[in-house]
Parts: C-alpha cells; structure tokens; sequence
C-alpha cells in the first residue's frame, strides 16, 4: 500500500503559433535537452506552487517525445493532502495548457513526498520539527551510528533533535539521512 497522495492528468497537445511553438519544435528536434526543459518548468511552475503556501520537494520530468510524464512532489509543516494536491493539479493544468511548455501528450502528476521518503535536505528535515525520526550518521555519536529522537530544532549548520535520555546537537556534516518514525 502506498502512503502517497496525488491526482493526475493526462492532455494532448494542440498546436499553437508563437515563441512557445518554437521552443515545442526546437526540444522535438534535440535543441533543447530535457534537463534544460525539466528547469524552466521547475522556475515557470515554482511561483504557482508558493502561492498555495506549499513547498517543491521535487520535479521530476520524464520520457521523450511524444508522451512525457511530470512528477511534482510538494510539502508543508503538518504535511500535506489529497484537495491540496488535487487542487494544485488542477491549477498547474491550467497554467501548463495556456503556456504549453511540454511538446506532445503528457501526464501530470501531483503528491505529497509520502511517508517512507527519506530526509535528505535542510529543507525535509525542517519540514519535520516535532516529529520522530531514525538518523543514519555518517561517523558514529556515542558509538552509535543509528539515533532515534524528536526533533526539537534545525538550524543552518545543525539539527536539534531529543533523543530518549538526553538533548543533543548534531552538525549537518555527521547526518547522512532520516526517516520519520511511523
């Protein structure tokens, strides 16, 4: 079973005229590399994402012509749910339809991270503040490389976190990854 939450949809393209026909041509013909494409989807569709007080945990866009599947994982403080993701669905559907950034047919897709999605980022991490969490360190604390705790805190070079029996400051450069404890 899985713990994310998402809607999608799936359109086909039409032809338009313009500078966006233009831009559809030149990634049809390899001029435009779809990391290149991947990026100016991720800065023309951020914006739209921060206005519903949501967070872009990751873009993911893949495939080839004619068919392309773009995958928006997005977060917040408490998490994230299903309206909130089908309604984010539906506005970047509209705004991708009036743009047409993406040749041929594509399949959007929008999900929170889901519950087994490893903490990575300052960013995940903070996300997390008050929640249990596993921590895989990269040098041992206390002869331990596995701890277990609340965390309490994250700042810029280290992370907070209340273990069962005591406090403890841990800098960025020890952590390698977490996971929330279900």
């Amino acid at each position: 079973m899985s713990d994310r939450v998402g809607f999608a949809h799936s359109f086909k393209y039409r032809k338009l005229k313009g500078l966006n026909e233009l831009k559809r041509i030149n990634l049809f013909r390899g001029l435009i590399s779809l990391p290149e494409l991947k990026e100016v989807v991720k800065q023309r569709l951020l914006p739209l994402i921060e206005e519903e007080d949501l967070e872009l945990v990751e873009l993911d866009l893949v495939g080839k012509p004619p068919h392309y599947i773009l995958r928006i994982f997005v977060d917040k403080v408490g998490g994230v749910n299903v309206e909130e993701c089908a309604d984010l669905s539906r506005k970047l559907s509209d705004y991708l339809d009036t743009e047409d950034l993406i040749q041929g047919r594509y399949t959007l897709e929008v999900s929170s991270p889901g519950l087994e999605r490893l903490l990575l980022s300052l960013d995940d991490f903070r996300r997390k503040i008050g929640e249990q969490v596993k921590i895989d360190l990269k040098f041992p604390l206390d002869e331990k490389k596995e701890i277990k705790g609340e965390i309490i805190e994250v700042r810029e070079n280290e992370m907070v976190i209340a273990l069962e029996d005591k406090v403890e400051t841990i800098p960025w450069d020890r952590i390698d990854k977490g996971r929330i404890i279900i």
